[in-house]
């Protein structure tokens, strides 16, 4: 048993425990998670008011108010959980958060040999050297972000194959053909360094900075639902995530400035409330407590901007579609989810005429329960709202499985080599 430590109120500190970091615009959830098998145990959960939005430059005094909102968060988990973590896990998003699959096919010099831990590192650099390449033309077109502002957040090689058959390790292998898939997650420097910056305000040691998007898709995906493809949508406060399952893989994912705060402003704005009021009003009317004309009124103007969120999921999901076929499951979750026009908007567009969908898709809200790989002690998870936190829950414990040592000390040495 790990040793108790003065000041901490009888809290066991463990590195055998993590801290899951969701820092919405909204609200900052805070999970302390064991792994139990291949599944993460939530033992503790803190939420705190997040009254400022994460700044992507991380400049005072913001970064200070969401810190403090961090603080809180965690230390409310900690309480609830009785132990201190020692290493955390923290989303990032934003629509400056990119992330995309790239895959390199190449003729092997020497087929009948078995393939080298040399020849494989040399492979997937060569990978991040195409994926870094096309990710700093992304920013630049959209941002006008210089190659140096773009960082390299989190990457997974998610498919390996010799002669176009699916391996777990290449170097046990020969063949005429290897061919490398590695998923890429790339961000702004200015937002990684928040992100670090709030770790070390928290003392904290940073395991993993992860794609929210990424982490929701890789939570909830069954074999099921890898097998016949998915897209996840994660609607907060200020963005909408999308993550696209196809292929048997986590393909890509993208992220676009419009979320729940959106209802509350247009509430607002239509009713000459205050925001605070609005808010209230739209959490009421998402919970089905209005009624009569005041209901009426309500899902008007919320059917108005469920509209324009609907818009952008079809632009975000013509951009990741690539002209290909696109899974008809559509899984929604975040807090904007609630809010019953979004699934009725969404519902109602023409998605065959316009995206390359074989049937109408269909949205389905997703529950926690749903996630097959977290399990919930507390009972304090209830909402989807809190599938993002659970998400990143999951990647914490699964983040250093033994099968991903071989793998994980390839990316390793590719990110020190290409200096991302």
């Amino acid at each position: 048993m790990s040793p108790r430590l003065p000041g901490l109120g009888g809290r066991t500190r463990t590195r055998g425990h993590w801290t899951a970091l969701d820092i919405g615009s909204s609200e900052v959830r805070a999970l302390v998670v064991k792994r139990e098998e291949e599944r993460a145990v939530v033992l503790g959960v803190g939420r705190a008011p997040a009254d400022a939005p994460l700044p992507p430059g991380g400049a005072a005094p913001e970064l200070a108010e969401v810190v403090a909102a961090c603080d809180r968060a965690v230390e409310a988990a900690k309480d609830m959980a009785g132990v201190v973590p020692t290493r955390a896990v923290i989303g990032i998003a934003g629509a400056q958060v990119r992330g995309f699959t790239t895959t390199v096919a190449r003729a092997r010099r020497r087929p009948d040999d078995r393939v080298s831990a040399r020849e494989l590192d040399d492979h997937v650099e060569g990978v991040q050297h195409r994926a870094l390449a096309e990710a700093r033309a992304a920013f630049a077109d959209e941002s006008g972000a210089a190659p140096q502002q773009v960082r390299l957040v989190h990457s997974t090689i998610t498919a390996l194959r010799i002669d176009d058959a699916l391996v777990a390790d290449p170097l046990r292998y020969q063949g005429d053909r290897l061919e490398v898939t590695v998923f890429n997650t790339f961000a702004l420097a200015s937002q990684v360094a928040a992100i670090e910056r709030i770790a070390e305000e928290l003392d904290l040691e940073l395991a993993a900075t992860v794609a929210e998007p990424y982490a929701v898709a890789r939570a909830a995906t069954t074999p099921a639902s890898l097998e016949r493809g998915a897209v996840f949508v994660d609607i907060g406060a200020a963005t909408t995530k999308v993550a696209l399952v196809r292929g048997g893989l986590l393909e890509a994912t993208r992220v676009f400035g419009l979320g729940g705060r959106a209802f509350t402003r247009k509430l607002a704005a239509e009713l000459g409330s205050t925001p605070q009021a609005a808010e209230l009003l739209k959490l009421r009317h998402s919970r089905g407590a209005l009624e009569g004309e005041e209901r009426t009124l309500v899902h008007g103007l919320c059917a108005e901007t469920a509209e324009v969120l609907a818009q952008g999921v079809a632009l975000t999901l013509h951009d990741l579609a690539q002209g290909r076929t696109l899974p008809d499951t559509v899984r929604l979750c975040g807090g904007g989810a609630l809010v019953p026009e979004v699934a009725e908007q969404l519902t109602i567009l023409r998605w065959t005429e316009y995206l390359p969908f074989l049937q109408a898709p269909t949205f389905t809200v997703l529950e926690p329960a749903e996630l097959p790989g977290v399990r919930d002690t507390t009972g304090a998870l209830g909402s989807t709202a809190d599938v993002t936190a659970m998400g990143l829950a999951y990647h914490a414990v699964v983040q250093e499985e033994p099968e991903g040592d071989l793998l994980g000390g390839v990316l390793r040495r590719v990110q020190e080599a290409i200096g991302t």
